[in-house]
């Protein structure tokens, strides 16, 4: 009976967990498992060709004449493969796309998911330093949405507003005129 409600709720909640990711399962199930980003930069001969799942912010969108270049600035992924905190950045990566990207849309601080095949590195400059950058072909990119701020409207009472304000004529009801 015991082994009959461990599956019961298994299922349930492998279905919840394999459903919250923004790659598709059949690029997930060919991809390595997450390795740190200094390690696969270090050591990417031996993960040449692979497939991996990273994300970052974007620092720069290029179009050329036959691809894009998305530069990223590389931090770990969070639950459904979101990107977290700046601040935990262990390096930058090209993603090297097929046809034309919008740099209006893919535009810098945006929070990007791709799964792709490692290609080795290349150099760019970040001002006058020399900056080495993993190079990934993307197989599938997310773009996650803008993230919105609201904010609370402020506490409105017209008895207690100060002078200047709105509520000056309601404060002295009787000779507000």
């Amino acid at each position: 009976m015991r082994i009959l409600w461990t599956a019961l709720l298994a299922i349930p909640i492998t279905l919840f967990l394999g459903s919250c990711s923004v790659i598709s399962q059949q690029i997930r199930t060919e991809s390595i498992p997450p390795i740190q980003f200094k390690t696969l930069f270090l050591e990417k001969d031996k993960y040449m060709g692979n497939t991996v799942i990273l994300g970052g912010y974007i620092l720069e969108t290029q179009n050329l004449a036959d691809k894009s270049l998305i530069k990223v600035l590389q931090v770990p992924l969070g639950f459904g493969e979101k990107p977290k905190s700046k601040d935990l950045s262990e390096g930058r990566f090209i993603i090297s796309q097929k046809g034309f990207l919008d740099p209006e849309i893919y535009n810098k601080d945006r929070k990007i998911t791709v799964a792709g095949t490692i290609a080795g590195t290349v150099l760019k400059k970040i001002d006058d330093y020399p900056q080495p950058y993993l190079k990934i072909k993307s197989r599938e990119i997310y773009l996650w949405p803008k993230e919105a701020f609201y904010y609370p409207a402020p506490y409105y009472d017209p008895w207690f507003y100060p002078y200047p304000y709105y509520g000056y004529r309601h404060r002295h009801y009787p000779y507000y005129w």
